[in-house]
């Protein structure tokens, strides 16, 4: 029969005819719907399963309680098992959580899986939390007595490390930590990452022998911290069984001293600079907050010295001392740049802010002093700073039998700040310490020279405009560089001059004194003299420090007989002041003025 005369059956009577295909059919349904069922219970189940296996490998390796107040579930590719909010419990019940953390991930196998006892040698924290706490009792958090943790790799992502110390109160952090810790079976450790430390991004390497000692008789450590700031390493013994302490041999270095202090905690402003890359090498001894670093080797800029140091940041402000020994003492590095000019005093702060944010007690001995063109010795300057108030000493020997003893104090807690300076030298070659003191100096000879100054403000132009005080100088034997009185006053007969150079040369001298009483930054000079076997100058004027100026009046005399009969004046900046005779209105008609001082009395040198 052709296809087209067959009759179309029912569909069940067409199944009815096939009765092993409905059989199979129904065979294959039920064997998915038992593996789907087998695969919900599996990532439904299982990983809870796991986690209580979990659970108990801490129980029985640590004496601690797990426990989860998140999620539990499975990760694939790789397989792991993810825990949200799950935290280690501390030594005791009421104690803090030894480790929180915002997830863990635990790579596993499927027969740790369905074994429902994965072995946790590798782990991810992420965002977690170590607490190292030490109790009143001086228990330490991180001790898990009689029992012994296996080797374990902890992955750690953006994680933080506190420590703090019942007893005492001494508590620090790591911060955004990053890398990898590992646990030794033989109760050692080791970290490779990063973690930001009072701010500053530091790389960690560190290698500890035996975290169960590290609260009993101290465990061997080794250390190697680096920044942009500068680098550290320590090798020696770190201990919290009465105090946080390391003692052993450390190396500092940083290219910025300044950056460095802020990275171990002091405060210093931003901006604070000395100038000079710093080096120390020595033992640390450390006790808390305190650490010191006997028989160092300090280098800082030039300067090289050896001796003691401390830094204590137990109480508000942190404390520096230091006792050295050093073979030169550069005090140029030291002294802060103000902006000055050759012609103007500098506008930029001084860092008087600086003086509140640490105490400190210096005391170095040199063999000798070096501050731009003074070389003396030997030397000891002895500087305590103490709630914002400077107070230094320098006490020198100086070229032949000279000596030099100078105070300096500073005041950064009264607006604006104020500074004061007594200065006593004798015996002493002037021009080198004239030099040091102003910048340049044209005077020669061994003299005397004290002057007690103080002055207030936040700039050295406002301190040169407050200056007060007084200054008193002699010399013997010395010089005046640069200008030559006699020719001086002998060519200001004929013109108006323009600068001492107007008559080159040197004015050789036997004696040159001269005192000052200064106020509001104005040298009043009434009795300077300069006596030479043929010359005898008398002078006396003001000398304006703030704008640099000289207004003075002068008298020459060559085997008592004067050089002009009027005082010779020089006025203007005093680098270059016009000279002229003392005669009313010379400076609006000069040829009237000079045409007076021709019908004078002879002169000396016509």
């Amino acid at each position: 029969m052709s296809r087209k005369g067959r009759k179309s059956r029912p569909k069940a009577a067409r199944f009815q005819e096939f009765p092993m295909y409905d059989r199979r059919l129904a065979a294959t349904g039920a064997a998915i719907a038992l593996v789907a069922a087998a695969i919900i219970a599996f990532v439904l189940v299982t990983p809870r399963i796991a986690a209580g296996g979990l659970a108990a490998l801490a129980q029985q390796q640590l004496g601690r309680a797990v426990t989860v107040h998140g999620a539990t579930h499975l990760v694939f590719s790789p397989l792991a098992l993810r825990v949200e909010e799950a935290a280690l419990s501390g030594p005791k019940p009421d104690d803090d959580s030894f480790v929180m953390a915002r997830s863990a991930i635990i790579p596993v196998t499927l027969g740790q899986l369905f074994g429902a006892a994965p072995a946790a040698p590798a782990i991810t924290l992420e965002g977690a939390e170590f607490a190292l706490l030490v109790s009143e009792r001086g228990e330490a958090s991180w001790d898990f007595a009689g029992k012994a943790p296996g080797a374990m790799t902890i992955t750690l992502d953006q994680s933080r490390f506190r420590y703090f110390d019942a007893r005492n109160g001494q508590s620090m952090e790591l911060s955004h930590v990053d890398g990898t810790l590992n646990l030794r079976a033989d109760g050692g450790a080791g970290f490779a990452g990063s973690a930001v430390i009072n701010g500053r991004l530091v790389r960690i390497d560190a290698d500890l022998k035996s975290l169960a000692r590290v609260n009993a008789d101290g465990s061997p450590l080794e250390l190697v911290l680096s920044a942009r700031e500068g680098s550290a390493s320590f090798s020696g013994r770190l201990a919290t069984a009465k105090v946080l302490s390391l003692a052993g041999p450390v190396s500092l270095s940083s290219d910025d001293p300044a950056a460095a202090l802020r990275l171990i905690g002091l405060p210093l402003p931003e901006g604070s600079a000395v100038g000079a890359s710093i080096a120390v090498d020595g033992a640390l001894d450390s006790a808390g907050r305190a650490y010191a670093i006997r028989n160092a080797t300090l280098s800082l800029g030039a300067f090289r010295a050896v001796g003691d140091m401390s830094v204590d940041l137990r109480s508000g402000l942190p404390k520096l001392q230091a006792r050295l020994a050093a073979d030169t003492l550069w005090l140029d590095g030291f002294v802060p740049a103000a902006g000055a000019t050759a012609t103007d005093w500098g506008r930029r702060p001084l860092p008087f802010a600086l003086l509140r944010t640490f105490d400190a007690e210096l005391n170095i001995g040199a063999r000798q002093l070096a501050y731009g063109p003074v070389a003396a010795g030997p030397a000891r300057v002895i500087a305590t700073l103490a709630g914002g108030k400077l107070q230094a000493t320098v006490e020198s020997q100086l070229p032949g039998n000279g000596t030099l003893n100078l105070d300096i104090t500073a005041d950064a807690t009264t607006l604006p700040p104020a500074v004061s300076l007594s200065l006593a030298a004798e015996d002493t070659p002037v021009q080198p310490l004239l030099g040091a003191l102003t910048g340049a100096s044209k005077l020669t000879g061994t003299g005397d020279l004290v002057a007690d100054l103080s002055a207030t403000g936040t700039t050295q132009e406002e301190l040169a405009g407050t200056l007060k005080g007084t200054a008193r100088i002699g010399i013997a034997a010395g010089s005046i560089q640069g200008v030559d009185i006699t020719a001086l006053f002998l060519a200001a007969k004929q013109k108006i001059l323009e600068g001492w150079q107007a008559a080159p040369g040197a004015t050789p001298f036997d004696n040159l004194n001269a005192s000052a009483t200064i106020a509001d930054g104005i040298a009043t000079i009434r009795d300077a003299r300069l006596e030479s076997p043929a010359l005898t100058v008398t002078a006396e004027g003001i000398l304006d420090v703030l704008r640099q100026g000289i207004a003075m009046a002068g008298s020459g005399f060559v085997n008592g007989q004067p050089l002009l009969p009027v005082p010779v004046v020089a006025k203007g900046l005093w680098a270059r002041p016009q000279v002229y005779p003392d005669i009313p209105n010379i400076l609006t008609n000069p040829e009237g003025g000079f045409a007076r001082l021709q019908e004078a009395a002879p002169l000396q040198g016509n």
